[in-house]
């Protein structure tokens, strides 16, 4: 089962109508095997979803705007198959709004040199249509990851795994609700933050609450829950004599546990990821 059951990528397969309706077939049929290869592979965090072949500007385009509109695609691998004419990738391109992995592959891992053809050299074009791909990726200054060699190999595999891992990251940030309890100090510059620029770049927001409010929720955590934390503590670590139940300083680890207790439940009810304290 994969860590991130609810969250995918999509297998975009580029090619052209120029080969006929055999071809793109088969480069379909290929696709499919790729991506589901890759899907199998548990080291992936991530389900990784085939999508039909794009061919067409119109095509791609419309898998772009409807992956940057998914909520659950968190990017894209891309692969040329055949030759796919570079510029009719401009317009989808310019409205993705996900990562991109571009997987610069062949689906044979050896060349057939016995049967070596027109058709067989129409179909395996990867060389060719991925440095076209490639080439308008940096063109137009579009950030991507690279991973070339032959899917079957663990080493490539590693590599989309390691990607999906930062795109799962970058997912959640762009989600993230942060809590930021108090101001900066009087007078400091560098601590003030930028909350609307960092949800503009980044993604995440920042919402700031008076540290009443937290110490509110603190009060709330009944001495039930403040002494199953306590117990939780003792079997996690080696408290000191002075920190145990009975010691003379018992009452900092209480209080200590009833922080904890308020603040986690203040994040949980607030619907946060992470807090940030002035």
């Amino acid at each position: 089962m994969k860590e991130n059951s609810s969250k995918k990528v999509w297998f975009i397969t580029g090619s052209q109508h120029l080969y006929g309706p055999e071809t793109l077939k088969q480069v379909a049929a290929n696709a499919e095997t790729i991506a589901k290869a890759l899907n199998a592979d548990d080291s992936i965090p991530v389900e990784v979803v085939f999508k039909p072949i794009v061919t067409t500007p119109d095509e791609i385009r419309s898998t772009c705007v409807a992956a940057s509109s998914e909520e659950d695609c968190i990017g894209l691998i891309t692969w040329m198959h055949t030759f796919s004419p570079a510029k009719m990738w401009i317009s989808g391109l310019n409205v993705l709004t996900k990562p991109i992995c571009h997987l610069h592959t062949q689906f044979n891992r050896d060349i057939l040199w016995d049967g070596i053809d027109m058709e067989f050299m129409n179909l395996s074009q990867s060389a060719h249509g991925g440095r076209e791909y490639g080439h308008m990726l940096t063109r137009i200054r579009i950030p991507r990851k690279v991973v070339v060699g032959h899917w079957e190999e663990s080493s490539v595999r590693a590599q989309v795994a390691s990607w999906a891992g930062v795109a799962l990251g970058w997912d959640e940030v762009r989600h993230l609700k942060v809590v930021r309890f108090g101001d900066n100090m009087h007078y400091v510059s560098v601590t003030d933050g930028d909350k609307v620029e960092a949800e503009r770049v980044f993604g995440f927001e920042v919402n700031t609450h008076g540290i009443g409010d937290l110490v509110a929720v603190i009060k709330e955590a009944s001495n039930k829950e403040v002494a199953a934390v306590c117990e939780e503590y003792a079997d996690l670590y080696e408290l000191t004599p002075e920190l145990a139940k009975g010691g003379d300083r018992h009452d900092s680890l209480r209080e200590a546990a009833r922080i904890e207790i308020g603040l986690r439940r203040f994040l949980v009810e607030g619907g946060y990821g992470a807090l940030s304290g002035a």
